[in-house]
């Protein structure tokens, strides 16, 4: 091979990797964003969020020790399913509320810090929700990664901000005054 081609080769190669590096992206059903052991490929308009994100919540509160029966809040919700949905549909989320249980009660065990402040407020939000007969998901959604370019990923951006060139210099001025 002569050396432009092993140039080309390698640029190619090393552009490849850069894109690759910023993509980020997270594979399988329960991979999380905003958290850890959270579904994220999935909206909650789907029919198979119901009982993911019942089973999720209920296998997070039995490992964080809240007071309640995760055999009745099964019960419940499949009592609730069944008036939604019929027997396949049921079946389906059966199935998927046993695997996501089972899933989820084993990813949080391995983890001795799981149940900080903020994870169990949301939970016991969740949990009472689902314990009064809200069925409704809330599964938390994924964050929106920035696409990057060539030279890597840009800076934090503002969030829902439009970028003002104005503002960047005198962000940049006051980077360069220390203030």
């Amino acid at each position: 091979m002569d050396r432009f081609a092993q140039a080309v080769a390698f640029g190619l190669l090393l552009g490849a990797a850069a894109l690759a590096g910023c993509n980020g992206g997270a594979s399988g059903l329960l991979t999380g964003a905003t958290a850890a052991d959270g579904p994220t490929k999935l909206s909650n308009d789907d029919p198979m969020a119901r009982p993911i994100a019942v089973a999720w919540t209920s296998a997070r509160a039995q490992h964080c020790g809240f007071f309640f029966n995760p055999t009745n809040l099964r019960a419940a919700y499949l009592a609730y399913e069944a008036k939604q949905s019929g027997p396949e549909q049921l079946a389906k989320a059966e199935r998927s509320y046993d695997s996501t249980f089972k899933t989820i009660r084993e990813r949080v065990s391995a983890d001795p810090d799981y149940c900080d402040d903020r994870k169990s407020a949301e939970i016991k939000a969740d949990l009472q929700r689902h314990l009064a007969g809200d069925f409704t998901p809330k599964l938390p959604q994924p964050k929106k990664v920035e696409g990057c370019g060539f030279f890597g990923c840009p800076e934090a951006r503002r969030a829902n901000e439009p970028w003002d060139a104005k503002k960047w210099w005198e962000d940049e001025e006051r980077k360069r005054s220390g203030r």
